[in-house]
């Protein structure tokens, strides 16, 4: 681990690379205005007109009612002498109600042009009254969150699969304590989990540096073989988000309900609460707080729930540093500590979690490789399993992942595939998520001696209203 620590140094000490939004920031808030625009201007002055376009597009389909969006994108399509584009944007502004009539009649002036372009290749007439009618617009691009824009709705329905080498986590030598003495550990080793879901949410932007976001969910999953996994799930979320040139701020609030179909059902409450400081361009650091409890229904059928009731705090430090060109891609390091306490005190621990992880932008989506190692030690030995035993365990996982939209990966797969944008909106709000997992867990109690590995795939379709 020390070697990583100074290789990820080493690296933020030669890197020059500087951008002041990175692609990440853009997709952690797809929808935040400010950010967003900041990144097209940014791109456009490094002449990234593709980065600019593909920004501005989905902007356009998240708030199709603003025509300073159009204008923006306008501009940059002549720039690019996309004639197919302009001419879609002009037909657009043309039959919009938010501009002026003496607008229109310069964009409507352009358009013909266009059309004589087309027959007669007089380009540089068409192209330069087209810039005229937008450069007068420049200055609504600031103002471009109108009232009409705070509001964003929409709705998520997905579906995942996990298919999971030792899902009950069977030791490896399939013993466990009981009361002290060692006995046969059954349980469901191989199998597969099928969820769907479904997500109602809402952000506000409150003005052009902070938004408010809150959603309500539901999810059913379905086990193959076994039955421990089997649940549905209800969850209400909130956060509040501050951002400013170097400091972002956010503090959010969940609620989750658990109803296991064959065990007790458990209410969890978690606030965090969390930080990220630019150095500078290309190196940050965050931190976090947390707090949250966990608790179940105890009924006549788990007559000990209650005895796993939990509360907890904790915090977490970390440090980004952003590499390779436009600062696209990222190297993290984060460490943090939870202490949970119990109504039982064997069900409580303190937790330590290092981790460190690789994130590269690639025109697919995004590629990460992670890698962390947690230790727990609990607070007593827990009688029920050996009185002499005091519970500790240390466990190391391995994760790959990639994710983005299906947007992504036809624009990379197949780039001379001319769409529609309806057809092109639709593939952008569509995303998808494939990762891999390896754990080992070793402790000082048989049963918690074990390898798993974990395969998930997932399909989510974002619909804005």
């Amino acid at each position: 681990m020390k070697k990583i620590v100074l290789i990820i140094f080493l690296l933020s000490v030669v890197s020059q690379v500087k951008a002041e939004v990175t692609y990440l920031e853009i997709l952690k808030n797809p929808t935040d205005l400010r950010l967003n625009l900041q990144y097209a201007k940014e791109q456009e002055k490094l002449g990234e007109f593709k980065n600019v376009i593909a920004t501005l597009e989905r902007l356009t389909a998240l708030y199709p009612g603003n025509i300073d969006l159009k204008l923006y994108l306008l501009s940059v399509a002549v720039k690019t002498d996309s004639t197919e584009k302009v001419l879609r944007l002009i037909d657009e502004i043309r039959q919009s109600n938010e501009i002026t009539d003496d607008v229109k009649k310069r964009v409507a002036q352009v358009f013909d042009d266009i059309n004589k372009k087309r027959i007669d290749d007089e380009k540089t007439v068409a192209r330069q009254k087209a810039r005229q009618v937008v450069e007068e617009e420049e200055k609504k691009r600031e103002n471009v969150a109108s009232k009409d824009s705070k509001w964003t709705f929409y709705q998520d329905i997905g579906w995942k699969t996990a298919l999971h080498s030792n899902v009950g986590n069977i030791s490896s030598t399939k013993t466990q304590y009981s009361s002290g003495s060692i006995v046969n550990m059954a349980g469901v080793e191989g199998d597969n989990i099928e969820t769907i879901n479904t997500l109602t949410g809402i952000i506000y932007q409150i003005d052009d540096t902070s938004n408010l976001s809150m959603s309500i969910g539901t999810s059913s999953s379905e086990q193959n073989r076994g039955t421990t996994d089997e649940n549905d799930t209800n969850t209400f979320s909130s956060s509040f988000s501050k951002f400013s040139n170097k400091n972002s701020l956010s503090a959010s609030y969940s609620y989750t309900d658990t109803n296991t179909r064959r065990a007790a059902d458990t209410y969890a409450n978690n606030f965090n609460l969390n930080n990220t400081y630019s150095l500078n361009e290309i190196h940050k650091i965050n931190g976090g707080l947390t707090f949250g409890t966990n608790k179940g229904n105890q009924n006549p059928s788990n007559a000990t729930k209650r005895a796993s009731n939990t509360w907890k705090q904790g915090y977490s430090v970390g440090y980004d540093v952003f590499i390779g060109e436009g600062a696209q891609n990222k190297i993290s390091l984060k460490y943090s500590f939870t202490d949970t306490h119990a109504i039982a005190n064997y069900n409580g621990y303190d937790d330590h979690t290092l981790s460190i992880s690789y994130t590269e932008n690639l025109p697919i989506g995004n590629f990460t490789i992670s890698a962390s190692e947690t230790d727990k030690q609990y607070d007593e030995a827990d009688s029920f399993v050996n009185s002499s035993i005091t519970r500790d365990e240390r466990s190391n996982t391995y994760t790959v992942s990639m994710n983005g939209s299906l947007g992504q990966f036809a624009r990379s797969s197949m780039p001379d595939l001319k769409m529609n944008n309806f057809f092109t909106n639709q593939l952008n709000s569509l995303s998808y998520n494939l990762s891999w997992s390896e754990t080992k867990n070793e402790g000082s109690l048989l049963q918690h001696n074990y390898n798993k590995e974990t395969l998930n795939f997932g399909l989510t379709k974002r619909i804005y209203y």
